[in-house]
């Protein structure tokens, strides 16, 4: 996958490296000392398989990159409870490998390079642009900032059932939205008493709906309608401008409603997920990195990827995605080190080989531009390309309030106008924490 500018980028990151232990005044120059300071010992805490990060870190340094780096492999639903009780004993890492909504909600601890060390025009050329929710500003400055380096993405794809298709008479998935409003007609089968015995597709709920905020902010960002922007150093919801997220969130909820057509999804059902894998759900919406839990626990599903549904008539192709970033730890006591890794891990070798590892399209720009010979990794970069993300300061409790927002619709108690408005207003209250 390499190419002469992949090349370039490479020999560039090395020269950022210099430029950034020379701006903390740790060094003087020269490449002799920065492969001494990279050399230092690193300790990385992350959610990727420990066999598989070490995999990944042994490949990158037999083809010439110099770590020293000691991986800490830890559960995706401990991470971030774990990560802020060691910081409190002073006994964390130095570097974390995170989703960006983790490496949002803790940026407080963590330590962003300045505009001086890696300036956005840079940025924005090396990376995709989902990463870019990873570019900030300094409150007491107004200094542009990174919060971290991307390395790879997770973006949400369509998942579908290729024999409960055929046994419809449908040849292919759908392709926009109003394909997908039209498929419970022929693929949602009920019982005598109304029951959803098959679904047509995993829309209309919340918790029992996997990724359901993911899915609905890419409808919403799909429409045009931002969710929160910057202006001046300040962070501002605008979901309730317009009339766009109105709109998703009306589509989305529709799916739930019994009395439509497009009846598909109620709280009786399994996860979606689940749904899918026991053959019972014709389309899920689901992470890339969610292919290989298919498999294994179904081995014998006949399904395919697909590229996330889009509007008809939108002029923006787009899905979300999870940007896995290096973040370099505020309190790490081999702070420059941290940065020369983080450096080299993604705009180095180690960033294509995460990639063909995890099965997982790279953050950079360069890397994407040569498709993969697996399909569905292909198809994954593919969505890459068109990943989007927003600034969301605080995962937990955003998750809640579009939960409270699809459900107050769901239900009744509030329009979808409304409803928009009241999330709208719980969001920028955390923005003015």
């Amino acid at each position: 996958m390499k190419s002469f500018q992949t090349i370039l980028l490479i020999v560039f990151a090395f020269f950022i490296v210099g430029a950034v232990l020379i701006f903390s005044g740790v060094l003087g120059g020269g490449s002799g000392s920065q492969d001494k300071l990279i050399a230092q010992p690193v300790i990385m805490w992350g959610t990727v398989s420990k066999s598989t990060m070490e995999d990944i870190l042994q490949k990158a340094i037999d083809a010439g990159d110099k770590f020293e780096i000691t991986y800490v492999e830890k559960r995706a639903d401990s991470f971030e409870a774990e990560l802020i009780d060691a910081l409190a004993s002073n006994k964390g890492p130095d570097l974390i490998l995170a989703p960006h909504t983790l490496v949002l909600k803790q940026r407080d601890k963590l330590l962003p390079l300045p505009e001086t060390a890696f300036s956005r025009r840079l940025f924005m050329d090396s990376f995709v642009e989902a990463g870019e929710t990873l570019l900030g500003t300094d409150q007491e400055g107004g200094e542009s900032i990174v919060l971290g380096l991307p390395l790879f993405l997770d973006p949400i794809v369509m998942y579908w059932n290729r024999d409960m298709f055929t046994k419809a008479g449908l040849s292919a998935p759908p392709s926009t939205w109003l394909e997908v409003q039209l498929l419970p007609e022929r693929l949602t089968k009920l019982d005598e008493r109304g029951n959803i015995v098959e679904g047509a597709v995993g829309l209309g709920g919340v918790n029992n709906v996997s990724h359901f905020k993911e899915i609905l902010s890419a409808q919403i960002m799909q429409t045009g309608n931002k969710i929160v922007t910057f202006a001046l150093g300040r962070a501002s919801v605008v979901l309730a401008e317009g009339t766009n997220a109105e709109s998703a969130l009306r589509f989305y909820s529709e799916f739930g409603n019994p009395s439509l057509p497009k009846y598909s999804w109620n709280s009786a059902k399994r996860s979606s997920l689940d749904e899918f894998i026991a053959g019972k759900l014709a389309i899920y919406f689901g992470f890339g990195s969610e292919l290989g839990i298919i498999e294994a626990r179904n081995p014998h599903l006949n399904f395919d990827t697909a590229n996330f549904p889009q509007i008809s008539s939108g002029e923006r192709r787009l899905t979300y995605a999870d940007v896995y970033t290096l973040a370099v730890i505020k309190n790490s006591s081999v702070q420059n080190a941290a940065y020369a890794v983080a450096y080299r891990m993604s705009l180095g070798v180690a960033a294509d080989i995460a990639g063909s590892e995890l099965r997982l399209p790279p953050a950079r720009r360069d890397l994407l531009s040569v498709a993969d010979e697996d399909p569905n990794v292909a198809l994954f970069e593919s969505a890459a390309v068109i990943s989007k993300t927003w600034f969301d300061p605080n995962w937990v409790v955003t998750r809640n309030i579009f939960a409270d927002m699809i459900e107050s619709v769901l239900i009744g108690k509030l329009s979808p106008s409304s409803a928009v408005s009241a999330a709208s207003a719980r969001i920028q209250d955390l923005l003015n924490i």
